[in-house]
């Protein structure tokens, strides 16, 4: 074993400590890795959010074609009605409406929304508005869904209420958004219908 003495021990001394602006600049450094990866892990949770958004959308957007093709079937003049301008017939019913008929057998406890199902000419047409109260699709028909990006199509939640918008009456989306825009007098689909 080796002792370093005298001036030897300041040579020894000098070759491991670090300069306080070496410490800084690795401080620094190690910031930067952790702000860098807590914004790649926010990215990523952000993008899997609007992902699981617009899967639930579209699963809600096939729950309300079961229902206007059971509703259409029985000849519910109630709840599928002639457009206002006369050229389509359409129904609007909300999650609640969806869960409260059997529609489907998730719960949507902290979510809220509509789907407008149109039928002109042969062709439908499935507008939907959702939030998760979180982030928000609004209005938008079934084949732009899943083109939607965050801030492109999705937004931050901003304390809208959906289906309280559509308790007297109803419109599908704008003609940009893929829907028809044409108005309905009649009530969204909230209840159990027997």
């Amino acid at each position: 074993m080796y002792r370093i003495y005298g001036d030897n021990m300041d040579k020894y001394k000098d070759k491991i400590n670090f300069s306080k602006l070496e410490i800084l600049c690795m401080v620094v450094l190690v910031a930067c890795f952790v702000l860098g990866g807590v914004a790649i892990v926010t990215l990523a949770t952000n993008n899997q959010k609007t992902i699981n958004l617009k899967q639930e959308a579209n699963s809600i957007i096939e729950a309300a074609k079961i229902a206007y093709n059971n509703y259409s079937h029985l000849n519910n003049t109630e709840y599928i009605v002639t457009s206002n301008n006369g050229e389509s017939k359409g129904m609007c019913i909300t999650l609640d409406g969806l869960v409260n008929n059997d529609f489907t057998t998730k719960t949507y406890d902290n979510w809220d929304g509509y789907v407008v199902v149109e039928e002109k000419n042969n062709n439908f047409f499935y507008s939907i508005w959702l939030t998760d109260k979180e982030y928000v699709i609004a209005g938008y028909e079934a084949s732009k869904i899943d083109d939607l990006k965050l801030n492109k199509g999705i937004t931050k939640f901003d304390q809208e209420e959906f289906a309280h918008s559509v308790r007297k009456e109803f419109a599908s989306t704008s003609t940009d958004k893929g829907g028809t825009g044409n108005k309905y007098s009649s009530k969204c689909l909230s209840e159990k219908i027997e």
